[in-house]
């Protein structure tokens, strides 16, 4: 049965999936009028005819329903099962930063208007609550938290540590301004931050945990990302963790220092510096760089180490949609 519907969220909750980076802070503190960026796999998939219409206003339906995508003030007008080709040309050219978030949450509003995406009268798909209730943690009373890669993103951004590597520049970029409010990207968890977020995980950051290693004797487990470059500090707080998700290779890879008056990043030691033959800044024995590599996870499994448990792929562009991945996540303990 269908309900017509008035749909008023004047605030759009998107339940943790966005962060401000620099600052600890729980999932509840967390709101923006973004879309999570991890909903544009989904809008390409479609696009491109990967995924049907239905899997798709499925979706759809339950970001609507969920508050992760906000809808205002929409009354569900008329039946229409022909989603028009101009939305389809929408979620493309959103998924590749030609068109603003409002504009493709305007295409979603067209959908729920004529009947395409219907909802309930509770805003609830079941199916997708039972889903959700296996990989959340919003409810979990055991408490967990991630590290978000700030300053891996700051060795990655331009005329950063990269630079140094490609033979742009010399030694001078091994120091790199740290960036607490750029996007996180590929290479510093981007995708990871946004899902986890989304399914209740606290967080904090690079720079929380270097100026407070304690921080984490708070947490019942904690999730590292790709934080590839870290403090000694940094580096003893998580190795001594007793209960730790290494759910991206090639972390606690290079050693770095902060000057905090100058709001800089260093690198110190790894990744063939200052010697060639030096890989691990650490020299840390249960470094995983080797998997880095591999991107298609189509075999993947955690492996235990002393502290925690390691993943074998890089996973960031599986993490939203991978059930079993998120629910071995939430249920290591």
């Amino acid at each position: 049965m269908k309900y017509v519907v008035m749909l008023v969220f004047v605030t759009s909750i998107l339940l943790g999936s966005f962060v401000q980076l620099g600052n600890a802070q729980t999932p509840s503190d967390a709101s923006t009028r973004l879309v999570p960026s991890w909903i544009k796999h989904t809008a390409l998939q479609w696009s491109q005819q990967e995924i049907s219409d239905d899997d798709f206003t499925n979706c759809m339906r339950w970001l609507v329903e969920h508050q992760i995508i906000p809808v205002e003030d929409i009354v569900e007008e008329e039946d229409n099962s022909v989603i028009p080709d101009s939305v389809k040309k929408i979620a493309y050219s959103w998924n590749h930063g030609q068109v603003p978030d409002v504009e493709f949450i305007h295409g979603v509003e067209y959908l729920v208007r004529h009947g395409v995406i219907e909802l309930d009268d509770n805003f609830v798909s079941q199916l997708s609550q039972d889903s959700l209730a296996q990989i959340s943690v919003q409810n979990d009373t055991r408490k967990s938290v991630m590290i978000i890669p700030v300053f891996t993103a700051s060795a990655y951004s331009e005329h950063g540590f990269y630079s140094y590597y490609d033979g742009k520049c010399n030694t001078v970029c091994l120091t790199s301004v740290i960036y607490t409010h750029a996007p996180l990207g590929y290479t510093a968890s981007g995708k990871g931050v946004d899902v986890l977020g989304s399914l209740g995980y606290y967080t904090l950051t690079d720079i929380d945990v270097d100026k407070n290693p304690e921080i984490l004797l708070q947490y019942d487990k904690v999730i590292l990302l790709h934080n590839e470059y870290v403090t000694q500090k940094e580096f003893n707080a998580i190795t001594t963790h007793s209960h730790v998700v290494y759910l991206y290779p090639n972390a606690l890879y290079g050693k770095i220092t902060v000057d905090y008056n100058s709001n800089t990043i260093t690198l110190v030691r790894g990744h063939n510096y200052p010697d060639v033959k030096i890989r691990n800044g650490f020299d840390w024995k249960f470094d995983n760089s080797r998997f880095e590599y591999d991107t298609h996870c189509n075999n993947w499994q955690f492996y235990n180490i002393t502290n925690g448990i390691m993943l074998d792929c890089y996973p960031e562009n599986h993490l939203a949609h991978n059930t079993k991945l998120l629910k071995a996540i939430k249920n290591y303990s």
